[in-house]
């Protein structure tokens, strides 16, 4: 008989979960009511809500003509809702999952509709292998947008699940921009500035940068950052533009640490330990690294009805880490009988990360008759090359009652290992609108990947991949849709053991409706049914490595509103419901949940502008998100559902405002991924999820 663990919920947070799911049904119905007959503020009617996203299909097209479940994500809601990094922005966003790692600095995790997403930049892939420490700030970001499903006949590179496309901040031809401090939780201290305009006819610049002096949550542990990130756009005539966007960003971090499942969530008593406990060594514990990018982003109109676009860009990470962390390979999770002392493992990982992504493309739009063409046809470039030094072994034990760190041990590099790997795509499209009603998107790909391990050359991987889609307006504002879509995601680089990666493979096929009442407001809700092979699973038995290899499958519901009602008010509201099972893995049985994942999820955020007289104006703004329980990735533990609530309130006069924003506002204590052992080792670990975050920022715009 499998035993189950359960992580016990508060009171609170239950009381927290009913009024947030009775929120979003009472917005589903009253604003839908309201959206038939509430008018545009002063009678307008700006496209707001309902605008184009470039991710859908590469081609201006507006979100109510795809036939795909796509969300935009500006840079106002970051923060607003208090985000720090790019896990942090999909909170409120239907079918998202994000901090599935919790605090972890070794990158952003975050997972859509049951499955990992890629991280896109521009358009171009900006994490082809996982890259520790390789994490985007987000101020340099004007907007993300999150896309749902396969996408692999536009992006090569993009899971079943979906990709988040990031947009870099890019010059404009008025001036404007903002400088800015903040300070918060966890001496969180950082001075940012943003400024852009014309430099002289035909040439605007952009200089975006920010310096970062601040800890993690847990003591001791710094979070530390530089970013600079200059842009300039030539435009030599009405027809062409070119921008070229540098980055240089330096991070100076601790590390995530994981705490023992016996004593912390599952623990009581004496043998409780505190939740800021460190179990690693706080003078060997860091992420440092350094990461430089161009990139070179082209358009040229030759008439009204042919465009040519390029994306281009070349980066280089330099990343030192280490860390020392509980484990449980030696001989289990203690070196004694009364289980006070934790064993430990130390792993450490110098490495230099190049890679050099290119995406061209022409796109020619014509008429035959009520059909309207938009052809897409292009060819993509990615090559991605890692040359790490790691080492791991055993560290000195630490008693988790009387710690005593600083206790020596030697290390060493104990392998070496060099991977190069390149994918070439060529990819077709045609989007078919048809008595301006009607919008039909077909697409195919083909991709050769190519994979080099310490100079063995591995055989190659070619695959086609296909996407089919149709959206109708059947009435005015209501318009449903279905696709078709394959994905083929490569995965570069090897696992802890040096072993290269094989690609991902999945289809999904997904109906849903879009209802858009107003262009201030938009409905959709979607289903889906998605299955991938060769997915990666973080590895119970070794904490620095992901196994790959069987198959899952992903089946929901995803419901998301957008809405900018009379009077400043905005609305953001999100349901999704995920079944995420494993098929075939080692060691799973059919129909296992997928570990880490919560079936439910709920969120609302609202906010509202008040004028109060003069150039004074006050906004405020609150929200809810819930997730239902999770598993652990053998089953046998639970972690019990969460509720987190989340505010804001700004102060704006003139072209000044201070502002106070709070994500977890209640400080509820948060373990996002468990595991336990129920046999020999009798124990497991948790990742630790973040804590409350107050940030105060004074801002100064131009």
């Amino acid at each position: 008989m499998v035993r189950q663990f359960e992580i016990r919920g508060s009171l609170r947070a239950k009381r927290l979960r009913l009024a947030l799911l009775s929120a979003c049904g009472m917005l589903a119905w009253s604003h839908a009511a309201l959206a038939q007959d509430a008018p545009d503020v002063n009678g307008e009617d700006d496209i707001v809500v309902t605008g184009s996203a470039l991710s859908g299909t590469k081609t201006d097209t507006p979100l109510t003509q795809v036939p795909q479940s796509v969300s935009v994500i500006t840079s106002e809601d970051f923060q607003d809702r208090a985000a720090v990094n790019l896990q942090d922005v999909i909170r409120y966003s239907a079918g998202a999952t994000s901090e599935l790692n919790g605090v972890d600095t070794r990158g952003d995790f975050l997972a859509v509709r049951g499955t990992g997403a890629e991280q896109y930049l521009d358009g171009l892939n900006r994490m082809p292998g996982f890259i520790y420490g390789g994490r985007l700030e987000i101020f340099t970001v004007e907007r993300a947008e999150l896309l749902r499903g396969p996408s692999s006949t536009l992006y090569g590179g993009g899971g079943a699940g979906g990709i988040l496309n990031s947009i870099s901040k890019r010059p404009q031809e008025n001036f404007g921009g903002e400088i800015g401090i903040t300070y918060g939780t966890d001496d969180y201290k950082q001075a940012q500035l943003d400024v852009t305009g014309p430099i002289v006819d035909g040439v605007s610049a952009r200089l975006v940068g920010l310096y970062r002096d601040a800890d993690l949550q847990q003591p001791g542990q710094k979070n530390d950052r530089i970013t600079v990130m200059p842009a300039v756009t030539l435009r030599p005539g009405p027809d062409t533009e070119v921008t070229f966007i540098g980055l240089y960003q330096r991070d100076k971090l601790g590390s995530q640490t994981y705490l023992p499942t016996s004593k912390t969530v599952d623990g009581s008593g004496a043998t409780r330990i505190s939740d800021d406990f460190y179990l690693g060594e706080p003078d060997f514990n860091h992420t440092r690294s350094s990461h430089y990018a161009l990139s070179l982003l082209v358009t040229h109109r030759f008439n009204d009805n042919l465009t040519f676009n390029s994306r281009n860009r070349t980066f280089e990470q330099d990343t030192d880490y280490q860390e020392v962390f509980g484990y449980t390979g030696f001989g289990g999770a203690y070196a004694d009988a009364g289980r006070t002392i934790a064993n430990r493992a130390w792993y450490l990982n110098r490495a230099q990360y190049t890679g050099l992504n290119s995406d061209n493309n022409l796109v020619l739009s014509f008429g035959t008759g009520p059909l309207e063409h938009q052809i897409l046809a292009g060819f993509d470039y990615t090559e991605f090359r890692e040359d790490k030094e790691e080492g791991f072994g055993a560290a000195p034990g630490l008693n988790l009652y009387a710690p005593v760190y600083g206790v020596p041990f030697a290390t060493g590099v104990g392998w070496t290992t060099d991977t190069k790997n390149s994918q070439t795509g060529f990819y077709f499209q045609d989007q078919i609108r048809a008595w301006d009603r009607v919008s039909l998107v077909f697409g195919a790909r083909h991709d050769n990947v190519k994979s080099n391990v310490n100079n063995v050359q591995l055989e190659s991987n070619k695959a086609w991949t296909f996407r089919g889609g149709i959206i109708a307006d059947l009435v005015k504002g209501v318009s449903p849709y279905f696709n078709y879509s394959e994905s083929f995601l490569p995965v570069f680089g090897s696992n802890f053991f040096g072993v290269a990666y094989v690609p991902r493979s999945g289809r999904q096929y997904e109906a849903g409706i879009k209802f858009q009442p107003s262009s201030r407001m938009l409905f959709t809700v979607a289903a889906y049914d998605i299955k991938e092979q060769n997915v990666l699973i973080a590895d119970p038995n070794e904490l620095q490595n992901f196994i790959q290899g069987g198959s899952t499958r992903s089946r929901g519901v995803e419901a998301e509103a957008k809405l900018k009602l009379p009077a400043d008010f905005d609305v953001t509201a999100s349901y999704s419901y995920t079944r995420a099972e494993y098929l075939v893995v080692d060691g799973r049985l059919r129909g296992d949940r997928r570990e880490n994942l919560p079936e439910h999820q709920a969120s609302v955020w609202t906010s509202k502008r008040f004028d109060l007289g003069g150039d004074l104006s006050v906004k405020v703004g609150a929200g809810v998100r819930y997730q239902s329980d999770k598993v652990s990735f053998d089953q046998l533990y639970r972690v019990d559902p969460v509720t987190l609530a989340d505010a804001m309130l700004e102060l704006s006069y003139g072209k000044w405002s201070l502002s106070v924003n709070g994500a977890n506002i209640f400080d509820e204590k948060v373990y996002t991924n468990c595991s336990y052992s129920a046999g020999a080792i009798n124990e497991g670990y948790c990742y630790l999820g973040k804590d409350r975050t107050v940030l105060a920022s004074l801002r100064r715009r131009f």
